[in-house]
């Protein structure tokens, strides 16, 4: 019954910690995090925690899934080399330069303790950039780089994790195995999520039953996270590669009913799960104090500002050299000094890395403690508050302050662009029918249809005709009208003329006006 309790009043508070949220305009992770952080401290308040297995089996896997369904694959391959470098490259030198400051300011701290925390900091989250974005207008190309790198650099970290821990507990360390293990897990990982993802398009093209399409749809990222995981490859790139086929290929999977259906649910879903991670992230604060007592205040406030300082510190350092010399190299046009400096602003830290400090083994083989166990976490916990609640708080005013140059893509533009496009393919298609099956071209039925979708309003059947084959021709015709716009909207994104954010907006009133047709029908 406590358990029952516990979730109705978690829920009551993301509710309520939502509403605000959306009134005073500041990205949700934070107040969800600040809110949690608030109520662990009150008095009379029993302990709430946070079970990594609850992170990594049920909120990682679907939050990744919904982030990448919704990220444009073809968006994701322009940047996907720059990606990749961020992805592998930074983290690696974050584990690194982390590692060398912990070891450096906590006496006595192994050097794969240091390592194992460098690991678990490295790794920037996806579901607080995603949130944390929402709130700010960022340039396309450097939201794509910081949405890309988030999505895919947790396999590296994680790995780097794995390894560390691995010689904490055992004293034993091979960097040729560890290189080697790497490459099997990430390729393993995308080989698996293309699969995944092949068989899953396949598989829900021929569903029929709409509850049945809308469950295996939300089964999708578990499907592909456990077949990774059962082979012991990067189930955080097999979800990922799956999202993004099965988003790739969403148009050509359902109806427009399911489609919408499954959209509700899958933001209703993604809102809890985020609500939840971030809530139960912030009430971990004060059982996580309470480990690190013994330590004196001044050491804690030494290390947790060096914990917090030494990612920060790595981020920019790597940005402002490898960023410059990579477009340099490729001869692309130089980014400014304002992307650079939005970018390495931009490495908010998440649940992923306390789910990570709080797996760490409680011993090691000898039957030793974990060294620094309990300092660790309380060090995890400080970086990601203070990239969500320092970073996140001022990123808006930093974008805004920066006034970036429009965007070359005017995505409003390619709407109006698109909705024309549209309207002109709904004309030709009901014009093209109407000779077909020989209507009089005066029909006044005829007439008001054509207007309407030239005003981008297709109209309903009026109940001025009773003629019930006449309403059922009319029907059958709309919907040809709506199935042709759909295929040019599918063009249109497939020519790289409009992008997915404008292809799904345009596909979403489709599909409710075919849905409103059906019901009508």
């Amino acid at each position: 019954m406590q358990q029952v309790e516990l979730v109705v009043a978690l829920l009551a508070i993301i509710a309520i910690v939502g509403a605000i949220s959306q009134k005073l305009r500041v990205a949700l992770p934070i107040l969800l995090v600040l809110t949690g952080m608030a109520i662990s401290m009150a008095p009379n308040i029993p302990p709430v925690h946070l079970e990594p297995d609850a992170v990594f089996f049920i909120f990682l896997p679907p939050l990744l899934y919904l982030d990448a369904y919704n990220t444009s694959w073809r968006q994701l391959k322009d940047v996907g080399e720059l990606v990749t470098i961020q992805a592998v490259g930074l983290v690696l030198a974050t584990v690194g330069a982390v590692a060398l400051a912990i070891h450096t300011v906590v006496p006595g701290i192994p050097w794969t303790a240091a390592l194992a925390f460098g690991a678990i900091v490295s790794p920037t989250d996806a579901v607080a950039a995603s949130a944390i974005a929402k709130e700010v207008k960022l340039p396309k190309r450097l939201m794509e780089i910081i949405k890309g790198e988030s999505l895919t650099n947790d396999a590296t970290g994680l790995v780097a994790y794995q390894f560390a821990v691995a010689a904490v507990v055992t004293g034993a360390f091979s960097l040729q195995e560890a290189g080697t293990r790497f490459l099997y897990v990430a390729i393993g990982g995308i080989i698996v999520g293309l699969a995944t993802g092949f068989i899953l398009v396949r598989l829900r093209t021929r569903l029929e039953h709409k509850p049945v399409e809308i469950i295996v749809s939300l089964l999708s990222p578990f499907i592909a996270y456990l077949t990774a995981e059962h082979l012991h490859v990067s189930s955080v790139l097999s979800v990922v590669t799956a999202g993004l086929m099965l988003g790739w290929r969403s148009p050509l999977m359902h109806g427009s009913t399911t489609r919408l259906h499954a959209t509700a649910n899958w933001e209703t879903i993604a809102y809890l799960l985020n609500g939840f991670s971030f809530l139960l992230m912030g009430l971990q604060l004060r059982p996580i104090l309470e480990t690190v007592k013994a330590y004196p205040a001044t050491q804690l406030v030494l290390w947790t500002a060096t914990a917090a300082l030494a990612p920060l510190a790595i981020r920019f350092a790597w940005t402002f050299t490898v960023g410059p010399l990579y477009n340099y190299l490729r001869k692309h046009q130089q980014p400014s000094w304002k992307h650079l400096f939005v970018f390495s602003w931009s490495g908010m830290r998440g649940v992923v890395s306390l789910a990570a400090a709080l797996a760490l083994p409680l011993t090691c083989s000898n039957g030793q403690a974990f060294p620094y166990r309990d300092l660790l976490i309380f060090l995890t916990i400080a970086v990601i508050a203070s990239t969500l609640i320092i970073q996140g708080i001022t990123l808006p005013a930093i974008v805004k302050m920066f006034e970036f140059e429009p965007d070359a893509y005017n995505p409003e533009e390619a709407e109006r662009k698109a909705r024309l496009a549209l309207s002109r393919e709904a004309v030709r298609r009901i014009d093209e029918l109407a000779r077909a099956e020989s209507i009089d071209l005066e029909d006044p039925v005829l007439q008001k249809h054509l207007n309407k979708y030239l005003e981008r309003a297709i109209a309903n059947i009026g109940p001025e005709s009773q003629n019930q084959p006449a309403i059922n021709r009319w029907q059958r015709i709309k919907a040809e009208a709506i199935t042709a716009q759909r295929a040019l909207l599918l063009q249109l994104r497939d020519s790289n003329e409009i992008q997915d954010d404008t292809f799904r907006l345009i596909q979403n009133e489709l599909d409710l006006e075919e849905t409103k047709m059906e019901s009508q029908s």
